[in-house]
């Protein structure tokens, strides 16, 4: 009976270990930097910024507007996407109102080191705005899954919108090397393969099945041992002696008691 105990507690720990294997669903994330992005600026509408450190959005020192151009390239995942956004870092060391800012779809046909204020692309679809972003402040931009090409190049523009203020925000760009705009893709991790608990599962029935059966031969092994005890405890040895028969229980003494015949 007792045997059996320890073998239904050691299935089900075989089956709680499983259980916490098993993952309910898990979620992860990756983060793309720009391949391509540069600012542009009416008040220099032919001249071109792709290879500044900085990104402009907003009013320059002379009140002319400026807007920033990205490209990132979406990564293929083998799961369902959940949610795709930009992240985008702004600060000034003079803005001193918000900005109310835009983020749309632009056309891909842009060049990083030829694009300028003149030959721009055209804004279309708006993405996401934000009706408030100063100085220090991340511009998220929620992109609609619609919009989405695993593999493809997604192309934006993020400008000030109208009316203008007299103020500009400034990030930095990919040659900066930090505080870069991030396109982040969250999506649900692969499922695990069925073999994985199989063997999670083999290797659990393996190691519970041991510490049972050691369990077990150890119980057994010392039952035996006392029942050896007792045994031994009940069971007196006698020796009988060969002058006058007389018969005595072994012990220390070596002579009979009742004849002081020597024993053998």
């Amino acid at each position: 009976m007792r045997d059996k105990k320890y073998i239904l507690f050691g299935l089900f720990v075989c089956f709680f270990i499983l259980g916490f294997a098993i993952p309910v669903k898990a979620f992860s994330s990756t983060k793309v930097e720009p391949y391509a992005d540069s600012n542009i600026k009416a008040y220099s509408p032919t001249d071109n910024y792709g290879s500044s450190n900085y990104l402009e959005i907003g009013a320059d020192l002379w009140g002319y507007q400026q807007e920033t151009y990205l490209k990132f390239l979406i990564p293929t995942i083998e799961t369902e996407i959940l949610r795709v956004y930009i992240d985008t870092y702004w600060y000034s060391f003079m803005c001193e109102t918000p900005l109310s800012v835009s983020a749309c779809l632009v056309s891909t046909s842009w060049n990083e080191y030829t694009i300028t204020w003149s030959n721009k692309p055209s804004h279309s679809t708006i993405l996401d705005v934000d009706s408030h972003v100063s100085d220090g402040d991340h511009f998220i931009i929620d992109v609609s899954l619609t919009h989405i090409t695993q593999g493809s190049t997604l192309s934006i523009c993020i400008y000030e919108n109208t009316p203008y203020k007299p103020d500009g925000l400034q990030g930095n760009s990919r040659e900066a090397g930090y505080n870069v705009p991030e396109l982040v893709v969250e999506y649900e991790t692969p499922p695990i393969s069925p073999i994985v608990f199989i063997i999670i599962g083999v290797i659990a029935v393996g190691v519970i099945g041991g510490l049972v059966g050691g369990i077990v031969y150890s119980q057994k092994n010392k039952k035996k041992k006392i029942s050896q005890r007792l045994e031994n405890s009940t069971h007196v040895n006698y020796i009988e002696c060969s002058k006058c028969g007389n018969k005595q229980e072994l012990s220390d003494s070596t002579f009979c008691t009742n004849c002081g015949q020597k024993l053998k």
